[in-house]
């Protein structure tokens, strides 16, 4: 069954902007198609400019402007990857509607069925005062996307999501000295997800 595809992390800037702007234009001429947008296409057209202009600005190398370009990268590539769940669920696997959203439909694949818990998870400390944490997990080749979980371990009841088409990710801003807990679950084509052991790290 046909799937929309998600733009490669290396594709670069200027590929996933044009690549974004097809969806919200194919999307916007056909509203008919697709009444209800999970993220709202005002959402992406936000979720464009921001990052549009902040690659701008990061072409002039000032590292703080390339770290903000990154992020907001990161950050469209989420809504992008939001939008192509609700594309899945409006086309039942019809590449034409898929087109219809600016989408590629993917190769016809296999039945993946649930998704295995994941193995070999890792927390990882890139360097002291860095409050930063490295998460490492065994791929899984029929993964559409990697679902990264964390909190801290005392006060924080609810789980941050961050969504990676690799089996790596990088967490920045944590607060030092804190004590957090991380899971991971591969995202496939079948919708359960099952969650890898709970790693416990302190954050330096």
């Amino acid at each position: 069954m046909k799937k929309p595809t998600l733009q490669s992390r290396e594709a670069g800037a200027a590929k996933l902007l044009q690549y974004a702007d097809n969806i919200l234009l194919k999307m916007t001429e056909n509203a008919d198609l697709f009444p209800e947008p999970d993220p709202t296409l005002a959402e992406l057209d936000t979720a464009i400019a921001v990052f549009r202009e902040a690659v701008s600005e990061a072409s002039y190398r000032d590292r703080r402007k390339v770290e903000v370009k990154n992020q907001l990268q990161a950050a469209l590539r989420e809504v992008i990857y939001g939008l192509s769940l609700y594309v899945d669920r409006v086309a039942q696997g019809n590449p034409a509607t898929i087109l219809a959203a600016g989408f590629l439909p993917n190769k016809d694949a296999l039945p993946t069925g649930v998704a295995p818990k994941p193995t070999d998870f890792r927390v990882e400390l890139p360097r002291i005062n860095s409050q930063t944490v490295g998460l490492r997990v065994k791929a899984w080749l029929p993964a559409r996307v990697y679902q990264f979980e964390y909190r801290k371990v005392a006060g924080d009841d609810d789980w941050k999501t961050v969504l990676s088409s690799k089996s790596t990710c990088v967490l920045k801003g944590l607060e030092k000295l804190q004590e957090y807990e991380f899971r991971v679950a591969y995202i496939g084509t079948d919708p359960t997800v099952t969650y890898s052991d709970t790693v416990r790290s302190y954050v330096l």
